[in-house]
């Protein structure tokens, strides 16, 4: 089933040329797993990957945003191609007014999509904001975009398609595939 999406998301939409997502929830699935040497381990789903490097494709840079300090997510970053990643922020809003002058972009130019309260300063100052289907009830009330996916299970994905059809480079992207 195809989901519809309202003039006013699109026109959200439109504008973002950064799109910066919350690692823990979002890009996986919540759990974090450490073996008996305190190794951290992580699941990331490979659609969530390929729908970040359609975005990246289509020109629209990605960030990562995280309260957490992790290696596996600089290894997860670092094999995607995203620079912008900003780790140990608990502040989430600080991370963003830093990301906001660096980049010399306006919030109605980034996208941000978390899954819990500590998301929410940064969910209410963007242009476009989005959760996961298993995000937190307060946050799922602010964004713009509920997926119908859950976290680290392809909700990524499906909000990077969004973002591209919105966009009109959904035909772009799918022309190379269909050749």
């Amino acid at each position: 089933m195809k989901a519809v999406l309202k003039e006013e998301i699109i026109e959200k939409i439109r504008p973002v040329r950064l799109f910066i997502f919350d690692v823990d929830g979002v890009l996986t699935d919540g759990r974090i797993i450490y073996n008996d040497s305190g190794q951290e381990t992580k699941f990331f789903d490979v659609r969530d990957g390929h729908g970040i490097k359609l975005l990246m494709r289509a020109g629209i840079e990605v960030g990562i945003l995280s309260a957490r300090e992790s290696n596996v997510v600089k290894y997860r970053a670092d094999n995607l191609g995203i620079e912008l990643v900003y780790l140990g922020r608990k502040d989430k809003l600080s991370a963003f007014e830093e990301i906001l002058k660096s980049k010399s972009i306006t919030p109605k130019e980034i996208a941000y999509m978390g899954d819990d309260i500590i998301d929410l300063p940064v969910i209410k100052r963007v242009g476009f904001s989005a959760t996961v289907a298993d995000g937190v009830d307060e946050v799922k009330a602010m964004a713009d975009y509920v997926a119908a996916k859950k976290g680290g299970r392809g909700a990524v994905r499906e909000v990077a398609e969004v973002v591209l059809k919105a966009k009109g480079k959904w035909d772009e992207i799918m022309s190379h595939y269909l050749r």
